[in-house]
C-alpha cells in the first residue's frame, strides 16, 4: 500500500521534529512493507499555518537524504481541516494539495458539528475535488446515520489503522472495527507521527472478518493511489 496520511516531513506540524527523526520512520515503513509514502502535513491556521510554499520547503530539505532510502517520498499533500479559513480558500478559488488524482484530505474537529462539512464537500464537488475524511472514526458526533449520509455525498473515508488498536481508546476501536467489517471505508492510513506509532502497528492483528475487509480496502487502494 501508498500511505499518502501521515506526519513525516520534519517541523512542520506536531509529526517528525526533525530529519532524522523522519528517515527512522522511512525505515519502520520498510519493515511494514509499505511501498511509498505521500507526505501529508496539517494545514490548519490556529495552530499549524502551513502553506504549499512551507510544505515544499520541508520536502525539498527531507528529500535528498530520503532518496537513499527503499522506501520512497513521492510527493506531498496536505490534511486541511475544514473551518471557516478553508472555507475561505474554497471561496476564493485557492488550489488545494491533492494526494492523487483530485483527492484531497480533510479533517474536522473531534467535537465539532458536521455543518461546515456538509458545506466544505458541496463547495469541493462543485470544483472538481473529492473528499477524502481522515479518521472519521475519531469524531465524536459522527455516527452511522450522518457517515451514510457522507458516503452518498461522494465522501470517500480514510481508516486509521492504529483505531483498530485502540490507540484512541475504546469506543474509536469499537466504531473503526465495525465499520470496516461493513466495507465503509474506501482508504486506509497509517497517520503516523513518529517512528514509536509505526512500531506499534507492527503489532496489529485482525480477525478473519477484518482482514477479509482489510484485505479488500487495500487492493481498492493500490488501484486508485497508483504510484
Amino acid at each position: 500500500m501508498v500511505d499518502f496520511h501521515n506526519h513525516i516531513l520534519p517541523g512542520i506540524d506536531d509529526g517528525s521534529q526533525s530529519i532524522a527523526q523522519s528517515l527512522m520512520m522511512l525505515d519502520l515503513y520498510q519493515d511494514l512493507e509499505i511501498k511509498a509514502v505521500i507526505a501529508s502535513p496539517h494545514i490548519y491556521k490556529e495552530l499549524y499555518p502551513n502553506t504549499p510554499e512551507s510544505i515544499s520547503k520541508s520536502f525539498e530539505t527531507l528529500n535528498p537524504k530520503a532518496i537513499q532510502k527503499n522506501v520512497q517520498i513521492k510527493g506531498y499533500a496536505a490534511e486541511y481541516l475544514v473551518d471557516d479559513f478553508f472555507l475561505e480558500h474554497l471561496q476564493n478559488n485557492t488550489s488545494l494539495l491533492c494526494c492523487f488524482d483530485q483527492h484531497v484530505l480533510i479533517e474536522i474537529p473531534f467535537f465539532g458539528t458536521l455543518k461546515l462539512l456538509e458545506q466544505a464537500v458541496f463547495t469541493m464537488q462543485n470544483r472538481g475535488y473529492t473528499a477524502v475524511l481522515a479518521h472519521p472514526e475519531r469524531y465524536a458526533n459522527l455516527k452511522n446515520e450522518s457517515l451514510n449520509n457522507l458516503r452518498i455525498r461522494g465522501v470517500k473515508l480514510q481508516l486509521n489503522a492504529l483505531s483498530l488498536m485502540g490507540h484512541y481508546g475504546p469506543e474509536v476501536k469499537k466504531k473503526a472495527s465495525e465499520w470496516l467489517t461493513r466495507g465503509l471505508y474506501d482508504f486506509v492510513g497509517t497517520d503516523a507521527h513518529n517512528e514509536q506509532q509505526l512500531l506499534k502497528l507492527k503489532s496489529l492483528r485482525l480477525n478473519k472478518k477484518q482482514n477479509t475487509a482489510w484485505i479488500k480496502v487495500c487492493e481498492q487502494q493500490a488501484k486508485q493511489v497508483n504510484i
